[in-house]
């Protein structure tokens, strides 16, 4: 009998854990999602492993009615900001909640996919990650400082 309480106790902490959202902050001017989700990051800065894939949930509210989404992704080392292009880029085929067209005030969430390859150096940095859709309106925007690491 104790075995199962253990066994629940475990299930339940996993599910909490599962479900908690990692810290962003916004990007100045543009509107941020509601909430974030990077697996396996529980504090700041969240570990990018090398050879796997970043994923994460961003819960946003649609701001504008859009037929199209695009991902767009900003690393920033240092002083340096260069554009991180995701393989997947129809920000569309990665919607978990919601389809496009979306309708302005409709509720939604992406599923972001960052390859995080072998050869990346072990550095900090910073992600920005923008949803824009046809019209080059912000639909959501954050950022996450970073590492990457073995």
């Amino acid at each position: 009998m104790a075995a199962i309480h253990t066994y629940a106790f475990v299930l339940a902490a996993l599910c909490v854990a599962s479900s908690m959202q990692t810290e962003f902050q916004p990007c100045a001017g543009k509107p941020a999602p509601s909430a974030v989700k990077l697996v396996g990051c529980e504090k700041l800065p969240c570990n990018l492993v090398r050879g796997t894939n970043a994923e994460a949930f961003v819960d946003f509210s649609v701001l504008a009615n859009s037929n199209t989404l695009k991902p767009e992704v900003h690393v920033t080392l240092g002083a340096i900001t260069t554009p991180y292009p995701l393989p997947q880029q129809d920000a569309c085929k990665d919607l978990t909640k919601g389809s496009c067209p979306l309708q302005k005030g409709q509720s939604a969430t992406y599923h972001m996919k960052m390859p995080v390859e072998k050869a990346y150096p072990k550095v900090d940095l910073t992600i920005q990650l923008a949803l824009v859709d046809q019209n080059k309106n912000v639909q959501a925007c954050f950022k996450i400082p970073a590492k990457v690491v073995d």
